[in-house]
């Protein structure tokens, strides 16, 4: 075969690679939910956006509430309304809950010992049982009010420290940052039982460390990496490994911190509503692991701050007078 035959032949078979990839995809996977067209092979990583959830956002504008974004060769059905989500995370429960786990939800989930990412099964139904007659029941959340009354009668109270202290009358005030105030200690007394700061209002130790942990999650979670896609080009990202090592390593650190000292504080005060002791309380009943309670605190604790970010992130940037 001479040069020319088999440039042909080489470009004929890679303009047959893209079609067949298709082919395959439909076949295995039948009809799928509108959405972008993928790319072979990586789908469409490359089209996704930075602020990812405003990027699914925009899309479902286009091909309507449930789409079908390709991550890697594996589909992922997006949906983006409350009715299709209490259809995936209720009606259906049972049959989307063996959903695939990419490599950072396994590793973040304890290879799924949480409620999000677990297989259904003997776990999934003694978790779900929990979250729905103890965890997250009105009786529970109607005991947590006074923790947000109080925590916005507090900000309340630093916008007026602010705007009334002397020099202030008259300048524009940056309301975002008293929301974010109010967001974080909400988030941290809900889920862990206690405000991370000091005497002076600022983030302690605790605080910070809390705060770097959950952005980097979300960091290294939402990450768009071709070889966490693509199980096969794996090996290309060592230091991946690393990273969910390093990151998995500190948030243990910090949890089993907080769980030693609520239980001292649970012997000499009793439980308090919020969850860390609920779990404190809960674990022999329902034969909860440390993997799991972790897990739960962590979904808890991040599903709060994504809410904050978003929140937040709708809150216009120019300062209100």
């Amino acid at each position: 075969m001479d040069a020319a035959s088999f440039l042909s032949v080489a470009l004929a078979l890679a303009a047959l690679v893209p079609v067949s990839l298709l082919l395959l995809n439909r076949l295995l996977y039948g009809k799928l939910p509108p959405g972008p067209r993928p790319r072979p092979v990586v789908g469409n990583l490359f089209d996704v956006q930075p602020v990812r959830c405003r990027c699914y956002q925009e899309w479902a504008r286009r091909y309507g509430p449930i789409m079908t974004v390709w991550l890697g060769p594996e589909p992922t059905v997006v949906v983006s309304t409350a009715e299709l989500a209490r259809e995936v995370l209720k009606t259906h429960d049972q049959s989307l809950a063996d959903r695939h786990r990419d490599v950072s939800s396994e590793r973040f989930s304890r290879g799924g010992k949480d409620l999000i990412w677990a297989d259904y099964g003997a776990h999934y139904i003694k978790v779900r049982k929990l979250c729905n007659l103890e965890l997250f029941t009105p009786r529970r959340l109607e005991a947590l009010r006074p923790i947000r009354e109080d925590e916005v009668t507090a900000m309340v109270e630093s916008v007026h420290r602010v705007v009334t202290a002397p020099g202030n009358e008259g300048k524009p005030l940056v309301v975002k940052n008293h929301l974010s105030m109010v967001a974080f200690n909400n988030i941290t007394r809900l889920a862990f039982g206690k405000r991370f700061v000091n005497a002076a209002g600022e983030l302690d130790e605790q605080g910070r460390e809390f705060k770097g942990i959950v952005t980097d999650g979300i960091k290294i979670g939402g990450s768009l990496s071709i070889a966490r896609y693509i199980p096969w080009l794996r090996w290309l990202a060592p230091a991946d490994d690393q990273v969910f090592k390093a990151h998995g390593d500190r948030r243990d650190r910090l949890t089993v911190k907080i769980m030693e000292e609520h239980a001292k504080a649970l012997k000499q005060r009793g439980a308090q509503q919020h969850f860390v002791d609920a779990l404190f309380t809960l674990r022999e009943q329902y034969d909860l692991s440390d993997d799991t309670v972790i897990g739960l605190l962590w979904v808890r604790a991040c599903c709060l701050q994504l809410a904050r970010a978003w929140s937040l992130s709708e809150v216009d940037e120019r300062p209100a007078s």
